[in-house]
């Protein structure tokens, strides 16, 4: 009885495991079919990895946020002929997630031959994870890697072998060289790899774990001073992060199963070490209970280090930073839960059917989301813009949308005008938050092009002007404004000063239809509008 029963939860596993499977790989092509164009953040990656030659490929890196080897490895994709639209350009993504997928099942077999239901269920089916690990972004691959990392050293420590500690330290390596953020999960692999030897008395395989590590760190020793450097201008982007923002964001990548996350890791994570903690012999048991320690004591310090990160850095985080974390976690759960009791593996199994249930019924519609519509609002600026005309961009980082895409013979701008939209150039408005009136320059131009008789057409997320619109207050020079560095606040006074001058100048503004059926990314989802006619204020005194 006791043998049947095991062979037919065992089917029952491979079944659920290789349905949801084919699900997440429906959902992968699903949700690039419905990508449409690049957004500005995939845009840079693809203006920095096919600048002429590997020197300027460097020298703009720092301009990103990840390392060279996927910026490589984009570059050997248009190189191939594969990059000449933004369609094949969405290839490339698409086949880092399902490298990611892949990823699941070749860490679960690795680690003493388990099914990856907790991580197809929890991350192979969460939108987040399959948006943006297939978005012409480092995440889909990045997190692909540091899975297989972790059981590449579980496997080395299994088996101490000179192949598999050149192969764990080699995948480790891909994977700090792909995101800056793995070299911290890789520090908690490694702490908990180490605590496993010394647990069974064996400090030289200990070493040889913690050796993996160093390979890996000295790797990332050539981006120290490009990094230093670049913090000249990123300082622009440290807003630091605070709790509640972190529970908004870390809720929306998780797709309102914020609470079943958070019990998953603390469960598997307590009672994993409780389970792994006692035993030191050498029987299978106690390889079993080395399992659990390792992947426990993996999944808190990965996680500890990964929230040091992201506190260290102070950067405005959005949801999809948070992929390569959600994607080790899953790993690790799965790696942990089926295993704390026989039993376990029927409760494992139905929480990841009634995850995968409730993804089917709560992602379809999110996965039909655009990840910008800026191909069709230039595409419609384009048609209607005359070469007299002046069109204004705002915020100023849609200029890299922008610039991709318009074809247009009509001159434009962004507010404030900056030289070079491949990628983001805080460098530049570094420059500018320190002027006293940066965007005198483009107010002065809509005034010419509308008192010709000519049309202002602005391209971005700005309110349409009022009548009884407030002259917003104006910023002292950086970094003496409200929050030193920060550059949001001086673009949200300068969308409300192209506001003002237009509500009092402008005889008619009239929104432009440009934006295409169905959802867009509110990241970027522009919108277009329309000024006419030059009125003189009441006073006289507008600039």
């Amino acid at each position: 009885m006791r043998v049947f029963f095991r062979r037919n939860l065992a089917s029952a596993e491979w079944t659920a495991a290789l349905l949801i499977t084919v699900v997440a790989l429906l959902w992968q092509w699903f949700s690039v079919a419905h990508a449409g164009g690049l957004w500005r953040d995939e845009i840079c990656v693809v203006d920095i990895a096919t600048l002429p030659t590997l020197d300027q490929v460097c020298d703009a890196m720092p301009h990103d946020h990840c390392p060279l080897l996927f910026l490589l490895l984009v570059r050997g994709w248009v190189a191939l002929g594969f990059g000449g639209s933004d369609a094949g350009l969405r290839m490339l993504g698409l086949v880092c997630g399902l490298g990611l997928l892949a990823a699941y099942w070749l860490a679960s077999r690795m680690m003493d031959r388990g099914l990856p239901l907790m991580a197809l269920a929890l991350a192979g089916l969460n939108f987040t994870v399959i948006r943006y690990g297939d978005s012409l972004r480092a995440y889909g691959l990045g997190s692909a890697l540091i899975v297989l990392s972790l059981a590449l050293v579980w496997r080395f420590m299994a088996d101490p072998k000179p192949s598999r500690w050149w192969l764990a330290c080699g995948f480790s390596v891909l994977s700090v060289q792909t995101l800056y953020q793995n070299a911290f999960l890789l520090l908690g692999i490694g702490l908990a790899g180490a605590v496993v030897c010394l647990r069974r008395r064996q400090p030289r395989h200990g070493l040889g774990v913690l050796g993996i590590g160093a390979v890996a760190a000295v790797s990332l020793l050539p981006y120290v001073a490009p990094l230093h450097h670049a913090q000249d201008w990123w300082m622009l982007s440290k807003s630091g992060l605070h709790l509640a923002g972190f529970l908004r964001l870390i809720s929306e990548a998780t797709g309102a199963l914020l609470g079943v996350w958070v019990v998953l890791i603390l469960f598997a994570g307590s009672m994993g070490l409780g389970c792994g903690g006692w035993q030191k012999s050498s029987t299978e048991t106690s390889r079993h209970r080395d399992l659990l320690l390792f992947a426990s004591l993996a999944l808190g310090l990965g996680l500890v280090g990964f929230g040091c990160f992201i506190k260290l850095s102070r950067l405005p985080t959005e949801p999809w930073y948070y992929v390569p974390a959600l994607v080790f976690a899953a790993v690790c759960c799965d790696a942990i839960l089926p295993r704390l009791h026989p039993a376990a593996r029927i409760w494992s199994l139905a929480v990841a059917v009634g995850i995968a249930v409730w993804a089917g019924i709560m992602n379809p519609a999110a996965l039909q989301m655009k990840q910008t519509n800026g191909d069709q609002v230039a595409a419609r600026v384009t048609g209607l813009a005359g070469s007299e005309d002046l069109i204004i961009v705002h915020p100023w980082y849609y200029g890299i949308t922008f610039a991709r895409n318009y074809r247009g013979t009509t001159p434009w701008t962004t507010l404030p005008p900056i030289s070079d939209f491949r990628f983001h150039r805080y460098d530049q408005i570094k420059t500018q938050i320190q002027m006293t009136n940066p965007v005198g320059p483009v107010l002065a131009a809509i005034k010419a092009t509308l008192r010709s008789g000519h049309r202002v057409l602005v391209v971005g997320d700005l309110p349409p002007p009022r009548r009884n619109a407030t002259p917003p207050a104006n910023l002292p020079p950086a970094p003496t404004g409200p929050q030193g560095w920060y550059d949001e606040p001086y673009t949200q006074v300068w969308g409300s000063q192209l506001v003002y001058f237009l509500s009092r100048n402008t005889a008619h503004f009239n929104p432009v239809e440009a934006s295409p059926a169905g959802p867009v990314n509110p990241m970027e989802n522009l919108r277009v509008q329309e000024a006419v006619g030059w009125v003189e204020p009441p006073d006289a005194s507008a600039k």
